[in-house]
C-alpha cells in the first residue's frame, strides 16, 4: 500500500476514512483499477473535483491543492 493516510500533503486522516479518487479520471478513459486509485479524505476529494482548486504533486509524492487565482 502506497498510502496509509489521505494522499493530500500533510493530511493525517486514516486510509480507512478515505474515498478512492481516480488519478486519471474515468471520463478521460483512466483505468478503474487500484493502480489508478488515490485515497483522499472527503474534504480533499471534494477539492479534487472543484475547478476552483489546482491539484499538484508534492515532492514527497502527496497531492497539493491551491486556490486558483
Amino acid at each position: 500500500m502506497r498510502h496509509t493516510t489521505c494522499a493530500a500533503d500533510g493530511c493525517q486522516r486514516p486510509y480507512a476514512w478515505c474515498e478512492l479518487h481516480h488519478a486519471i479520471p474515468w471520463s478521460h478513459h483512466g483505468p478503474t483499477d487500484l493502480d489508478n486509485a488515490v485515497p483522499l479524505c472527503h474534504r480533499h476529494h471534494r477539492m479534487a473535483h472543484d475547478h476552483r482548486y489546482h491539484q499538484g504533486r508534492a515532492s514527497a509524492g502527496g497531492y497539493t491543492f491551491t486556490m486558483r487565482q
